[in-house]
């Protein structure tokens, strides 16, 4: 349903009023705003007693201990320029201690629904997937994101430092389309630091579940999202030495 309404508006996207929150690169346009509407009306029918906490109308408390984290289009920058690689995330958590309990990224115009439950695994349209084997540096393909403020401004260190060691080194419109390609076996790393929770929380749970490791340079992170926003997801041999590699820029 989320999905189908951020694919209708996207057909008409002359018609979009599109504004600037923090910056030109961070946008927002009716879109998201009812995109998120709509999520929070199906959840409010089903699941009234849970929080909700959405990156455009912000958090409403619930009393069932379960919190949803929604992300109407993450990668809006991508959805507005017409670029496939968007997405609809979303997740929901324990409040008590941030366990991730299931997560959803829905990329509409790929085709592609990737989902995972705690301690399900993770599957994409139905069938179940895995991160790739890959532990030699030397042949990964990293997805990353440049963050914003002072991180953004030190992007182009974090790339120098990666490209003579990486296979290649990939920026998507979508922090939450990146972590389901490492979930999928499409990519086998994504650095994305100064995430915030909708961004990556569904993204996460596809990883973890998919046989994936998470969590930021001061270490790992199972079952949740790093709390600094720095979030590094990689297959099991890969994630030490990219943490390495990182912690030095």
């Amino acid at each position: 349903m989320a999905a189908e309404l951020a694919l209708s508006w996207r057909q008409r996207a002359d018609e979009l009023h599109i504004e600037e929150k923090t910056g030109p690169w961070d946008l927002v346009s009716q879109a998201d705003r009812q995109v998120e509407a709509a999520v929070r009306a199906v959840l409010a029918q089903h699941r009234p007693d849970d929080g909700v906490l959405g990156e455009e109308a912000g958090e409403a408390a619930g009393s069932s201990g379960i919190q949803w984290i929604v992300d109407p289009i993450d990668g809006t920058l991508a959805y507005l320029y017409g670029l496939p690689d968007w997405t609809v995330s979303i997740a929901a958590a324990r409040v008590s201690d941030g366990q991730l309990l299931a997560g959803v990224v829905s990329a509409p115009v790929l085709g592609r629904v990737v989902e995972a439950c705690r301690g399900g695994g993770t599957r994409m349209n139905g069938r179940p997937v895995n991160v790739r084997g890959t532990a030699d540096l030397s042949h990964t393909l990293v997805g990353i994101n440049f963050g914003r403020g002072e991180t953004r401004d030190n992007a182009g260190r974090m790339v120098d430092a990666l490209l003579p060691r990486v296979r290649h080194v990939r920026r998507g419109g979508s922090t939450a389309a990146a972590l389901a390609e490492v979930a999928i076996g499409a990519a086998d790393a994504v650095w994305s630091p100064d995430a915030q929770p909708w961004d990556v929380a569904a993204g996460v749970l596809l990883v973890q579940e998919a046989g994936g490791v998470v969590g930021d340079l001061s270490g790992r992170t199972p079952g949740i999202w790093p709390a600094s926003g720095d979030v590094l997801a990689a297959t099991p041999g890969l994630w030490q030495p990219l943490r390495v590699l990182l912690s030095e820029v």
